[in-house]
C-alpha cells in the first residue's frame, strides 16, 4: 500500500507541471484570438499538443512500471532537454521575477537518457530552486551544462540551502523541508538518474544556496 501511495503521489506530482503550462498557454491563446493574432494563438496550440503528449508519456511510464516493461534509453540532446524544461517552468520564473542564468557549454552534446524523464528531473530541480528563492531578494537560479565524459548539468540557487537535518535523507521519499511539500521531487529525480546509469548529487552552490548536479553518460 505504501508503494502504491508513493507511485500515485509521484504521478500526480509529475503531471502537475505540464497541466499548469497547458492552462497558461490556453489562456494566452484566448487573448491572442481576442487581439486578432491567430498566428501566435496557433503557436501556443502547437505547444499545448506537445505538452499533452508529455502527459501521455508520463502516464505510459506508469503502465510500463506496472508491467515491469523498461522504457528504451538512447541519445538525448542536452540543449533540447533544457529547452523543453524551460517551456514547462519558464513562465513561473518570469512571473515571480526570478533571474535564470542558462549556460550550455556544448550545445551539440548528447547524453544516454530518455528525454521526457530527463526533463522531469530538471523540472523537479528547478521547481525546488524556485521554492528555495521564494521571498529571497534578487532570487537567482543558474543552470549550467559542462564536461564531455561524463556530462554534468548543474542547477544552483541563492536560497537558504538545504537544512542540515535533511542531508542524511535528502533523496528519501516523503522527506521535505516545506510544510506543503510532498517530498517526492528529489526521490523521483534520483531514481530516474539511476535508471540512466547516472547520479544526482548535492554540490556547493556558487550562488550561495543549494546546488544539485546530474552526472550523465555521453551518447
Amino acid at each position: 500500500m505504501g508503494s502504491i501511495g508513493q507511485i500515485t503521489a509521484g504521478v500526480a506530482h509529475e503531471i502537475n507541471q505540464p497541466i499548469a503550462a497547458i492552462r497558461t498557454f490556453a489562456e494566452n491563446s484566448l487573448r491572442y484570438l481576442e487581439r486578432a493574432q491567430p498566428d501566435k494563438a496557433r503557436g501556443n496550440l502547437d505547444t499545448i499538443v506537445e505538452l499533452t503528449a508529455r502527459v501521455g508519456a508520463i502516464t505510459n511510464e506508469l503502465r510500463n512500471f506496472a508491467r515491469r516493461k523498461p522504457t528504451p534509453l538512447g541519445p538525448v540532446a542536452v540543449q533540447s532537454a533544457v529547452d523543453g524544461t524551460l517551456l514547462l517552468i519558464g513562465d513561473r520564473l518570469r512571473a515571480q521575477g526570478i533571474a535564470l542564468d542558462v549556460a550550455i557549454e556544448n550545445p551539440a552534446a548528447a547524453v544516454h537518457a530518455d528525454r521526457v524523464r530527463l526533463e522531469q528531473v530538471l523540472v523537479n530541480l528547478l521547481q525546488n530552486a524556485v521554492e528555495a528563492v521564494h521571498g529571497v531578494r534578487d532570487g537567482r537560479i543558474a543552470l549550467r551544462t559542462h564536461g564531455s565524459d561524463p556530462v554534468h548539468i548543474d542547477v544552483c540557487d541563492n536560497g537558504p540551502g538545504v537544512p542540515a537535518e535533511l542531508l542524511p535523507q535528502l533523496f528519501t521519499p516523503f522527506v521535505t523541508g516545506r510544510p506543503d511539500g510532498l517530498g517526492l521531487g528529489l526521490a523521483i529525480a534520483s531514481d530516474i538518474m539511476a535508471e540512466f546509469g547516472g547520479t544526482l548529487t548535492l554540490i556547493p552552490s556558487p550562488l550561495g544556496g543549494a546546488g544539485f548536479r546530474l552526472t550523465l553518460r555521453p551518447a
